[in-house]
């Protein structure tokens, strides 16, 4: 890159550098607003009128072209002129203001654009090439465009067509990695993906393979359940089936030709001997179906309980709600008994089931898990609620 270049950054942060030296902390926020609204509209130009509307809908001006063309004198000043071709960066043209492609100049979006293009023409002939291109596409990606207008309706088009073309390259690229079995890279690219865009199911997915392929299965087990958590919380959703099975079939080939003491014996080293036991939503489904069958074969009773937490600030607090699930469950473990099952729900509920228990029982557990957890909680409140899972006639 020539020294004197300007460069340009506009994914994951916004930049601008002249030879070491940066240029966007001089000068004013409006200037550089106008600035990254003509980059983004660089292959168009930019109306004046239009451009005060879409950067500041709130102001009125007697007179925008003026006040336009007083902000592209400031910024034409701090830019200073393209010293190879001696010309400005910003030229005016049949009413229009232009950002001037002639002059040299580095922007981190087209040189994203050009990799990732080149990539996928060549991917189907040249896949060696095509991998290369691919990472330097990825590598350039530093994240979403212009991160600090992330709320400008100008800037959401851009930012949306960017992030499917990058998630398109992440894509594009864990295929070829995966097809040459290469799992460590596919490791450290799938981290670095997730790092921004975290509720990708596809990046789950070629991550927790790799690490299965790997043979890192443990971090395999904690990242699907750390996952399952996070949608949770933050999306009230759970994930696919998919990536369950991918470590659920992970840990069956760890078990495969033993005999039948040492699937005990490995069964017994799994098993959790403190309190209730915590498991994921797909799992507490299947003991529910279970617990069911047993109830009505023997009549056994089996009551299900929902625990729901609040923010009692009234100040919708999301992080205190998370914080408290934490604190909720190691409560629901140490106050229910061994054969209970708890599974979190959604982002403020836990779900219960209490087989052997009578009605009144039952009530009394859920009234001490209430008043054990809300007395030492200032900002936070439980409520409960307890039915059975067969009619009550069942059990009488």
């Amino acid at each position: 890159m020539h020294d004197s270049k300007l460069e340009i950054t506009t994914l994951g942060k916004f930049e601008v550098k002249r030879a070491g030296q940066l240029l966007s902390q001089d000068s004013s926020y409006r200037v550089w607003e106008l600035f990254k609204y003509i980059i983004t509209n660089r292959n168009t130009g930019i109306v004046p009128e239009l451009a005060l509307e879409n950067l500041w809908p709130d102001q009125e001006y007697s007179d925008p072209r003026g006040a336009v063309r007083a902000l592209i004198f400031r910024l034409r000043k701090t830019l200073g002129q393209s010293p190879t071709k001696d010309q400005d960066y910003i030229v005016f043209s049949q009413g229009c203001y232009h950002w001037n492609k002639s002059v040299d100049y580095w922007l981190d979006v087209e040189e994203f654009e050009n990799k990732a293009q080149q990539a996928l023409f060549l991917k189907q002939n040249q896949p060696e090439q095509a991998e290369d291109l691919l990472l330097q596409a990825v590598d350039l990606y530093g994240g979403e465009y212009l991160p600090e207008s992330y709320y400008c309706q100008w800037t959401i088009p851009v930012r949306n067509y960017l992030q499917s073309l990058y998630l398109q390259v992440v894509m594009e690229l864990m295929e070829l990695l995966a097809a040459r079995g290469d799992n460590s890279k596919i490791i450290t690219i799938c981290e670095q993906a997730l790092r921004t865009y975290p509720y990708e199911e596809d990046i789950h997915r070629y991550y927790l393979k790799a690490l299965v392929n790997e043979g890192r299965i443990k971090q395999a087990r904690n990242h699907y359940t750390y996952t399952t958590n996070k949608f949770y919380q933050d999306l009230g959703i759970k994930p696919s089936a998919d990536l369950q099975r991918i470590v659920q079939a992970a840990g069956n080939r760890q078990l495969e030709g033993l005999d039948l003491n040492s699937i005990q014996n490995h069964l017994q080293e799994k098993a959790d001997n403190q309190g209730a036991f915590v498991c994921d939503a797909e799992v507490f489904k299947e003991i529910y179906k279970l617990e069911r069958r047993r109830g009505e074969r023997l009549g056994l009773s089996v009551f299900m309980a929902l625990v729901s937490i609040m923010d009692n600030t009234h100040r919708n607090d999301t992080s205190l709600v998370k914080k408290g699930m934490d604190q909720l469950e190691t409560f629901l473990v140490n106050s229910l008994r061994k054969g209970d099952v708890i599974t979190r729900w959604s982002s403020n509920q836990y779900v219960l089931m209490l087989p052997g228990l009578a009605y009144e029982q039952g009530e009394k557990v859920m009234e001490r898990i209430k008043d054990g957890f809300n007395k030492d909680n200032r900002f936070l409140i439980i409520t409960t609620e307890i039915q059975p899972v067969l009619p009550l006639e069942i059990y009488s």
